[in-house]
């Protein structure tokens, strides 16, 4: 059991608690905070790209099959021409 776990219920490891002891729990349960908030963003900003880049690929995907789409219209429109 450490500092941070001792700050928590108690202020002091030994008796009564010092003004550099508070300090340091606080401060070590401020950086636990911090950690944990961090490695919720990293994990946020990596569903980002990951998003951002399925977008983007399906976004080209779509663009490719629009052409595929009207080259083929265009096709069948000249053999209709060509037959009459």
């Amino acid at each position: 059991m450490g500092i941070r776990d001792v700050s928590r219920t108690e202020y002091a490891v030994h008796g009564i608690p010092t003004h550099d002891e508070i300090k340091m729990g606080c401060l070590q349960r401020i950086a636990d905070a911090t950690e944990t908030m961090a490695k919720s963003y990293t994990a946020l900003v990596a569903d980002r790209d990951r998003l951002q880049r399925w977008y983007n690929d399906e976004r080209a995907s779509n663009d490719r099959l629009r052409r595929r789409l009207a080259a083929l219209r265009g096709v069948i429109t000249r053999q209709k021409r060509g037959r009459r």
